[in-house]
């Protein structure tokens, strides 16, 4: 079991589960993970217009630090020739993956010292590695991961040298606020634990003025940079932190996902699966309570307050505080323990819970992180092997990019059309060839008609035959599911 294995197995396993959950979990969790950072770059690419882009870059309220990174490692990589904009993606999601394992791995070595015993220790590390979404949240090249890298790295080195320095001006203070502003500029709302650091620093470490001016040096350099990315990606000089809080607080542009103030405490329930969930949160509770001097007591507390009361609510805006959340939840299990005991019917519950996190950390390892890009990417492997293809995409009407409306992924190279099924408007039959693909944007059964002189061939599909074959209680109806079909002659 896990809780016996060397700490280098450990990491090992660890690097493994993160190179595995960059390959396979293509796509994106949530659509900001792409539209607003890939779809920004790909129009600096020169490869789409602005009015395509969606309505945050028109507000001009979205940071341009992450769309001139993603833009950076596209101009990179095909400078070494490579085109497909499945590895650059790769790329990114890879070192967001090993960025990620560095800070935890170092956070689990600085924060032995705050567990009194080896056993809780080891149950923090397992956690940060294995607990079943972290491989997955880790490879996640959006403004949650990045911004939690660079703040609890910043965050790091900060207490390091406040510890080894002294607190002196040096390097490694103008680092730490270097990433603590570049966290900032990641994603804005890290400035509600950054209020909670700042009073930590002022009421409960109370640094000196040196290293004050060292994390101003650093997070004046970082905000230099952040806004130089903004000008380069909305052409001249702007203010988004300023437009996203006019815009999305005080207009309250995003009413969609409006909740009340106890969701989170729901949904945190019910996404981290009970009965473990109720153990979490239970121990992460009671962890808050022994630890009130924390520093990450002082960074989750406001970022949980201000979430509460933020109507618009997303369960992935809590990902970049996962890390000072399971010390927490540990720090509280030991005290459980060592107050309580633990009980026999406690063991067995542990033992399944771990037996369904196994399982679930294969399954988020393993699978796409949005299905339907995996269409882009058999597109672009099939166009490698046949060139001459024609792709036809199956609609009633025309629609712009549609139904694949993300344009990052389109291989410029590829022959691509309208057929429509609506009789107003007209389909060219002799500009058919056998090899043509047609792309469906239903699964029908039985398969649909073939064009006079082909037969169609099914080629592709997300969902295996045997899903296929069984439409239990009519999921089919309810589920985006596209097919591939090839011409071949009779």
């Amino acid at each position: 079991m896990a809780p016996h294995l060397s700490d280098r197995i450990l990491l090992i396993s660890g690097i493994a589960l993160c190179v595995l959950a960059a390959w396979f979990t293509i796509g994106y969790h949530h659509p900001d993970e792409h539209f607003q950072i890939w779809e920004f770059a790909n129009y600096k690419l020169g490869n789409i217009p602005a009015a395509d882009l969606p309505w945050e870059f028109p507000a001009q309220m979205r940071p341009g630090l992450q769309p001139f990174l993603a833009y950076s490692t596209v101009m990179a990589a095909q400078k070494i020739g490579i085109e497909s904009p499945f590895i650059h993606i790769f790329i990114t999601r890879l070192i967001c993956g090993l960025a990620a394992l560095w800070v935890y791995w170092n956070w689990f070595l600085w924060l032995k010292r705050d567990l009194k015993s080896p056993e809780a220790a080891r149950w923090l590390h397992i956690g940060l590695l294995f607990f079943w979404f972290m491989p997955y949240l880790n490879v996640r090249f959006s403004s949650e991961n990045t911004a939690a890298i660079c703040f609890f790295g910043g965050l790091l080195l900060l207490l390091q040298a406040v510890e080894n320095q002294k607190g002196r001006f040096g390097l490694k203070l103008i680092a730490a606020g270097l990433l603590l502003g570049f966290s900032f500029f990641f994603r804005y709302q890290i400035a509600f634990p950054g209020v909670g650091l700042m009073a930590w620093l002022l009421f409960e470490k109370r640094i000196g003025l040196s290293a004050w001016v060292a994390l101003f040096v650093g997070v004046l350099c970082a905000a230099v940079l952040g806004f130089a990315a903004d000008a380069w990606l909305y052409g001249g000089w702007v203010c988004p932190p300023y437009n996203y809080f006019v815009t999305n607080i005080l207009q309250s542009e995003a009413k969609f996902g409006t909740e009340p103030w106890w969701w989170y405490f729901e949904k945190t329930i019910v996404a981290l699966l009970p009965p473990l969930s109720l153990a979490l949160l239970s121990f992460f509770a009671i962890g808050m309570w022994q630890k009130p001097r924390h520093v990450f007591t002082w960074c989750i507390s406001p970022f949980i307050l201000a979430h509460i009361v933020v109507e618009h609510k997303e369960m992935r805006f809590l990902f970049p505080m996962i890390l000072p959340f399971f010390f927490l939840a540990v720090a509280g299990w030991e005290f459980f323990r060592e107050n309580y005991g633990v009980k026999n019917w406690m063991q067995k519950v542990l033992r399944v819970s771990l037996w369904i996190n196994g399982a679930l950390l294969i399954f988020w390892t393993l699978m796409p992180a949005k299905g339907l890009v995996a269409y882009s990417s058999f597109l672009w492997e099939w166009h490698k092997k046949h060139p001459e293809s024609t792709v036809y995409f199956v609609k009633n009407e025309p629609r712009k990019h549609y139904p694949h409306d993300m344009p990052f992924y389109e291989n410029p190279a590829q022959k691509q059309a309208d057929w429509y099924t609506d009789s107003k408007y007209q389909n060219d039959t002799t500009a058919l060839r056998a090899g043509d693909l047609m792309f469906y944007i239903a699964y029908l059964s039985p398969p649909p008609v073939p064009m006079p002189g082909f037969r169609l061939e099914r080629v592709y599909a997300y969902y295996p035959d045997w899903a296929l074959a069984n439409d239990i209680n009519g999921w089919q109806s309810r589920t985006r599911m596209w097919v591939v079909y090839q011409l071949v002659d009779w």
